[in-house]
C-alpha cells in the first residue's frame, strides 16, 4: 500500500505531543475566558463565601447558625474538595436585592442534595434541591435552581453528595438567568444532536465495515452521550415521575461503565491482536477492574470507590498514549497514526487535569464536565477520522491486491486444472482400493460368522454328550462312589464353562447387531439365581451364601441373557476370588429396579483396573492366573444396559470384590 512509512523523528515526536498539549491549553483557557463572561454574581468571587467543615454530619442549621466566625473559612472562588463524605456548609452573604426578583443557580447538576437556608424574620427556611430530590419537590429544570427571598442578608448552603464535592454558585437577576438558561439549552441541545449523528454514523459504518474497533468506538461514543446526559442531569429530568431518582444511580454507574468501554476501545484500536500483548493484558484487567466498581452503586459505597475511575481512565489514556506513540516511531508517520495518537495525548493531558480537579487537588473557574464533554467530543472526532483514514487506506490496498489476484487467478485456472485431473486419477485409484477394502471385510465378517456357526455345532454337540454321560455317572455311581462324583462334578463345571465361553463369544457377535432385542417375559427369580449358584456348589475352594428374601419373586426380563450376566459375575468370582465364602444376593432397591450382587473375600481389585475391567478383552491385572478371553465382564454390561441397568465394581464388605449387576423392569410380578 503506497504510504509514508518514514520513522518520525524525535524533534517531530516532541512536536506532535506539543501540538496536542497546546490544544488542551487553548481549550482549557477558552473555557476559563467564558467563565468569566457568564454574568450574574459568583458564590465566592462576587459574593462573599465562607464554609464550615461537618466532618460528622450532626449538626443542624441553628447549630450552625450560632458557630463563632473563627469556626468559618473563607473560599475564594467555586468549592471543590473531591470524593468526601463529610457535609459542608457555606456561608453566604447577599446584598440588598434590587427591583427584579433573584435566583441561586447551582452547579454540577449531579450533586446529591444542596439545602438552601433563609431566615425570614422568626425562623430558618429551608429549601431542598439536588439529584436524590424528586422532581416533584423542587424546580423542574435540570439545575438546582433557588428563588430568593427578597432581602439581603446572610444565607447558609449545606451540601451533601457521594459525588465530588464541587459547588458553582451564581446569583441572577431573573430576566439574565432566564438568557442564560436559553444559551445553555441550546448549546447541550447542539452538543447532544452532534454526538447522536456521530454515534449513528459510526455505528453504521461499523456494521457495514465489520470493524471491531469501530464498534468498540460506536459504543464509547454510545456511553459517552448516555452518561452526559444523566451529567448534565437530563436523566433526572426525563425519568416518569418515581423512576426520576434512578438518575443518580444510573450517573455513578455510568462512570465506572464508561472507563470499561475506553479501556476496551483501546484494545481495540491500538494492542488486541498486535505484539503488545502485556499492554493488552493490562488493559482487559483495567476494563474489568473498572467494572468490578459498578458494584459499588448498589453498596453504597460509591463516593469510596469513585476515586479510582479517575485514576483507571488516566492509566488508560497514558497506555494509550504510549502505544500510539511508539507505533509513529516504529512504523512511520501515516496520517491513520498521527490522527490515533493526537487525540490520546490531548486525552492524557486533559485526563490528568480532570483526575486532579475530581480529587479536589486542583482549582478552576468552569465546571470541570463541561470541559470533558468538549474534549470527549474532540477524541472522538478525531479517532473516528482516523478511523476513516485506516478503511480508506485498507480499501485502496483491498483495490491493489484484487488486481493482483486477478492476474494470479489466471495463471492458478490452468494449475488448477492440471491438478484436478491429477487429483480425479487419485481418487478413482482410491475409490478402487476402497472397494477391495470393503470386499475383504465382507469376507472377514463372513469368515468370522462361519466360525461361530462352527464353534456352535462342533463344540455343543460333544459337550452335550460329555454332560450326560457325566450326569448320568453322578446319578449312578459305582462301588467308589465319592471319586466319581467328584470327577462327575469336575467334568460338569468344565462342560458348563466351556459352553459360557461359546455363549458369550455368540453373544458377543450378536450384541453388535443392530437388529438385536431382547425376548421380554417374566420369568422366576429362582430360575436365574440357581443356574448362577450352581458354579459356586461346584468349586472345592468356594461355599455359596444366597440372599434372595428381599427380591421380587418374578422380574420381567430376557432370561436367557440375565442368566448368562449373572453366571459371568459368578464365575468371574469364582475364578479369581481367595478360597472362602462367596455371597449371591438379590433385592430391589427402588420400584421398578432389581440389583443382583456377587462378593467374594478377596484379594480385591485395584482401583486402576476398575475403569478398564469391563473393556473388551479385557482380563484384569491377574489374567494369567486363570483361564479367560475377557468378554465375561464386558458381556455382563452390555446385558445389563440393554435392561436399562448397568453393571459396577465396588469393594465389598469381605474385603474383596462386589460386581452389582441392576436391571430396570416395568414392574415386578
Amino acid at each position: 500500500m503506497p504510504h509514508d512509512t518514514r520513522p518520525l523523528s524525535l524533534p517531530g515526536f516532541l512536536i506532535l505531543i506539543t501540538t496536542a498539549v497546546g490544544l488542551m491549553l487553548a481549550l482549557v483557557l477558552a473555557l476559563d475566558a467564558a467563565a468569566r463572561r457568564t454574568g450574574g454574581l459568583e458564590l465566592g468571587k462576587g459574593i462573599p463565601m465562607l464554609q464550615h467543615v461537618d466532618r460528622a454530619g450532626t449538626l443542624d442549621i441553628a447549630d450552625v447558625a450560632a458557630l463563632p466566625a473563627t469556626a468559618f473559612t473563607p473560599v475564594a472562588g467555586p468549592l471543590n474538595e473531591g470524593y468526601t463524605h463529610d457535609v459542608y456548609w457555606l456561608q453566604v452573604a447577599l446584598p440588598p436585592p434590587g427591583a427584579a426578583p433573584r435566583w441561586l443557580e447551582i452547579r454540577p447538576t449531579y450533586l446529591d442534595r444542596i439545602t438552601l437556608y433563609e431566615f425570614d424574620g422568626q425562623a430558618w427556611q429551608a429549601r431542598s434541591s439536588g439529584d436524590t430530590i424528586p422532581m416533584a419537590e423542587r424546580l423542574r429544570v435540570r439545575q438546582p435552581l433557588f428563588r430568593l427571598a427578597e432581602s439581603g442578608g446572610t444565607r447558609y448552603l449545606r451540601i451533601q453528595t457521594s459525588s465530588a464535592m464541587q459547588l458553582h454558585g451564581t446569583v441572577w437577576q431573573e430576566a439574565e438567568l432566564l438568557a442564560w438558561l436559553a444559551r445553555q439549552e441550546w448549546a447541550a441541545g447542539l452538543y447532544v444532536g452532534i454526538c447522536l449523528m456521530l454515534v449513528v454514523f459510526m455505528g453504521a459504518s461499523a456494521l457495514a465495515f465489520r470493524s471491531r474497533s469501530l464498534g468498540a468506538l460506536t459504543a464509547l461514543s454510545a456511553t459517552t452521550l448516555a452518561h452526559t446526559t444523566a451529567l448534565r442531569g437530563y436523566a433526572q429530568l426525563w425519568l416518569p415521575e418515581g423512576l426520576d431518582l434512578w438518575g443518580s444511580d444510573m450517573l455513578s454507574a455510568g462512570t465506572f461503565v464508561l472507563v470499561a468501554t475506553l479501556a476496551w476501545q483501546t484494545r481495540e484500536l491500538l494492542t488486541r491482536g498486535t505484539a503488545w500483548r502485556r499492554t493488552d493484558r493490562v488493559l482487559a484487567a483495567l476494563g474489568m477492574l473498572a467494572l468490578a466498581g459498578v458494584a459499588s452503586v448498589p453498596l453504597g459505597r460509591y463516593n469510596a470507590w469513585a476515586w479510582t475511575a479517575s485514576i483507571i481512565a488516566w492509566l488508560v489514556n497514558i497506555l494509550g498514549t504510549g502505544v500510539a506513540a511508539a507505533n509513529l516511531r516504529r512504523h512511520g508517520a501515516s496520517a491513520e497514526r498521527v490522527l490515533v495518537c493526537v487525540p490520546y495525548a490531548v486525552h492524557t493531558v486533559a485526563g490528568t487535569h480532570l483526575a486532579a480537579y475530581f480529587l479536589g487537588l486542583a482549582h478552576a473557574r468552569y465546571e470541570a464536565g463541561v470541559l470533558w464533554q468538549i474534549e470527549a467530543f474532540f477524541f472522538y472526532t478525531l479517532i473516528t477520522v482516523a478511523a476513516a483514514t485506516g478503511l480508506m487506506q485498507k480499501y485502496r490496498a483491498s483495490a491493489l491486491a484484487q488486481k493482483q489476484l486477478l492476474a494470479e487467478l489466471a495463471h492458478s485456472e490452468q494449475v488448477l486444472e492440471e491438478r484436478v485431473l491429477q487429483r480425479t486419477s487419485e481418487l478413482l485409484q482410491a475409490q478402487n482400493a476402497l472397494h477391495a477394502a470393503l470386499h475383504s471385510e465382507r469376507e472377514m465378517r463372513q469368515e468370522q460368522r462361519h466360525f461361530f456357526d462352527m464353534v456352535n455345532h462342533e463344540f455343543r454337540t460333544p459337550l452335550a454328550v460329555v454332560d450326560s454321560a457325566a450326569t448320568e455317572q453322578q446319578a449312578f455311581p459305582g462301588p467308589e462312589i465319592a471319586p466319581q462324583v467328584e470327577r462327575a462334578t469336575q467334568i460338569r463345571r468344565a462342560c458348563r464353562r466351556l459352553m459360557a465361553l461359546v455363549d458369550n463369544c455368540l453373544l458377543s457377535d450378536r450384541l453388535d447387531a443392530q437388529a438385536f432385542k431382547p425376548q421380554w417375559r417374566d420369568v422366576p427369580l429362582t430360575d436365574i439365581v440357581d443356574a448362577a449358584a450352581e458354579l459356586v456348589q461346584w468349586s472345592r475352594r468356594h461355599h455359596l451364601r444366597l440372599d434372595t428374601t428381599q427380591a421380587p419373586a418374578y422380574w420381567h426380563c430376557d432370561p436367557t441373557l440375565v442368566r448368562i450376566a449373572l453366571s459371568n459375575l459368578v464365575d468371574n468370582a469364582v475364578k479369581h476370588a481367595q478360597p472362602g465364602e462367596i455371597t449371591l444376593s438379590a433385592h430391589s432397591p427402588a420400584p421398578g429396579l432389581l440389583a443382583l450382587a456377587v462378593s467374594d473375600q478377596g484379594p480385591g481389585l485395584p482401583p486402576e483396573a476398575a475403569r478398564h475391567i469391563f473393556e473388551r478383552y479385557e482380563r484384569g491385572a491377574r489374567a494369567g492366573q486363570a483361564s479367560g478371553y475377557g468378554l465375561g465382564l464386558w458381556v455382563a454390561r452390555r446385558i445389563a444396559r440393554l435392561h436399562g441397568g448397568d453393571v459396577q465394581a465396588t469393594p465389598s464388605a469381605q474385603g474383596g470384590t462386589c460386581f452389582t449387576l441392576t436391571l430396570a423392569s416395568g414392574g415386578a410380578v
